[in-house]
């Protein structure tokens, strides 16, 4: 029987505040990682097999609804505990669960109940493997199913990548349970010498959040539809058609072929290890004692993502313009809003209001009309004459346009997933803004302008594709200072700076202090009228609040970098305060 480790590690005190964390984070529906392996919430959890690492919680999919087909949500907790694909046996998981749950009652002194409580809670346990599910105490009796809850029976064992459990009205008190039954289960999943996945993202989505064009509206063959699937996938995951093309042509089989080193793809995505088990288990990649290789799905699939590369490029400036705004988790630790003195640029948006003493601006037809159904209605008019009263007319509402420059630090740790987050915001705010964007990245001694501001995208993503290369030290002062002159030459209008960084300086500017320089540069940006905001991690947070104190600006928290959607939410935001 594997030993458990948790009842060891952590005092009952311990466990009850973990208990605690879990239910706030489930009061406010949101998902929970524990550990490196598992997730917790109250609805499904999807995974892509391209991906396996990023796990999505779909918040409009209940998962005692989906799962459990009750009629009421919020009835079931939902636990997942991801592992390598494989048939897991059902039968070893039970008794160690029947183990923890005794270990469990002991170990909080609820001994003198110890019988009913073992009962309950067996029978509020659901478990599912590859080989079989069923309600805990079912399983313990040997009167438990080889279904999944509301499925047809398995016919075989099937290869799955994680163990499923859900839990049936589980009071607020009873979560403490949950980490002791997550360590039963990798006790579990160790003993069949199996090895847990890591979990590295964690995102709230809608199920149809976006959708990509279906393939026959771009003329595919019924046959080409699930390349075109394929495709989308990977565009979307590695940022664009040419990403996916050099990525596919690292595996060609023959070590001349291969025009990219996997160490430079290391470096541009990151840690691959998941990424390439994905393609493996999709059929596009043989793994091999010594290269893994394209199989020949692999090879056709990168055949069609050249053939098609103009469709997929459309495709991602469409989602990268409709990029979906979740609620963001970040925190705002200091906001200054410094106003610029340009007053005299604008932009003419439209609203409607009613018609007053005289004609202001142009009617709005379709506005005009539904008004008027109205006013016909509740006046009981009997014939559909236009009056007065139900005309609309667009207002002219000025706002001042925004240029945005990105101060991305380009050391060595924002490899991989962060620098890609940081490049798709720069292509969300100039696809779905009117403001120009520039880039200045910060890397081994000195900073320099990736690109100045512009409106032109296809300048911006290949200078975005070739210069961002992340490698060497951080000297945050020069990326201030040549953010800054380059507001100065460029006689820019309402400037915004924002700082990107997931680390402090370690290479200074003017002295052998990296960060008595960055706060001498931080203290140039009032006088230049630009407006700074620090986006950055828990683990420097002290020292990006004394940055924004020094530049009268904002700081923004965040769990990670890697998400974009809250890199879009933070940036958007601000852009209000500078229109105003």
């Amino acid at each position: 029987m594997p030993e458990l480790l948790i009842f060891n590690t952590i005092t009952p005190q311990q466990l009850t505040e973990l208990g605690g964390q879990i239910a706030a984070s489930l009061s406010q529906k949101q998902g929970f990682r524990l550990g490196e392996s598992s997730v917790i919430s109250s609805y499904l959890h999807n995974s892509a097999y391209l991906d396996p690492g990023k796990i999505c919680i779909l918040v409009d999919q209940d998962a005692g609804m989906e799962l459990a087909h009750r009629e009421t949500p919020g009835q079931f907790i939902h636990v997942d505990i991801f592992h390598e694909p494989a048939a897991v046996k059902h039968q070893l998981l039970v008794k160690v669960l029947e183990k923890a749950l005794i270990g469990y009652l002991a170990f909080t002194g609820k001994q003198d109940a110890a019988l009913d409580l073992l009962q309950s809670y067996a029978e509020r346990i659901h478990l599912e493997t590859g080989t079989g599910s069923g309600a805990l105490i079912d399983l313990i009796t040997g009167a438990g199913s080889v279904a999944p809850i509301g499925r047809p029976a398995l016919t075989r064992p099937r290869r799955k990548s994680h163990v499923r459990i859900l839990l049936d009205h589980f009071a607020t008190d009873d979560l403490s349970l949950i980490p002791c039954l997550v360590d039963a289960v990798e006790a579990g999943l160790a003993s069949q010498s199996l090895e847990i996945r890591k979990v590295e993202q964690i995102v709230h989505i809608e199920k149809k959040a976006w959708q990509p064009t279906p393939a026959y509206l771009h003329g595919l063959e019924p046959d080409q539809f699930q390349l075109w699937d394929l495709a989308t996938t990977l565009t979307t995951m590695l940022s664009s058609p040419e990403d996916v093309i050099e990525f596919l042509q690292a595996f060609m089989p023959g070590l001349f072929r291969r025009k990219q080193s996997l160490a430079n793809l290391r470096n541009k995505h990151g840690h691959m290890r998941d990424f390439v088990i994905g393609m493996s288990n999709a059929g596009l990649i043989r793994r091999g004692w010594f290269a893994d290789t394209l199989t020949r799905d692999g090879r056709e699939l990168m055949e069609f993502v050249m053939l098609h590369q103009r469709e997929l490029e459309s495709q991602m400036r469409k989602l990268l313009r409709q990029a979906p705004m979740p609620s963001a988790r970040y925190r705002v630790v200091r906001s200054s809003h410094l106003k610029s003195r340009q007053k005299h640029y604008h932009y003419v948006n439209k609203t409607t209001t009613p018609l007053k003493d005289a004609w202001l601006g142009s009617i709005a037809v379709a506005e005009t009309i539904v008004q008027s159904a109205k006013n016909r209605f509740f006046q009981k008019r009997s014939v559909p004459l236009l009056t007065r009263d139900d005309i609309r007319v667009h207002q002219l509402v000025m706002s001042k346009p925004v240029d945005v420059c990105l101060v991305i630090d380009g050391s060595a740790s924002m490899a991989g997933p962060k620098m890609k987050a940081v490049c798709q915001l720069a292509e969300h705010l100039l696809l779905s803004t009117r403001d120009r964007i520039a880039v200045v990245i910060f890397q081994r001694r000195k900073a320099r302008v990736v690109i100045p501001f512009t409106r032109n995208y296809t300048r911006l993503k290949l200078c975005l594709r070739s210069s961002m290369r992340p490698h060497g030290l951080t000297p945050l002062a020069d990326g201030i200072v040549e953010a800054l002159r380059l507001i100065k030459n460029r006689h820019v209008r309402n400037p915004l700076l924002v700082l990107i960084t997931d680390g402090v300086p370690t290479f200074g500017k003017w002295t052998i202090d990296p960060r008595q320089d960055a706060l001498r540069a931080a203290g140039m940006a009032p006088s230049s009228q630009a407006k700074l905001i620090c986006i950055g991690v828990a683990s420097n947070q002290e020292f990006l609040k004394e940055l924004a104190r020094q530049a009268r600006g904002s700081v923004y928290i965040v769990e990670n970098l890697e998400e974009r959607t809250t890199l879009i939410e933070i940036v958007r935001q601000e852009r209000k305060y500078q229109t105003v």
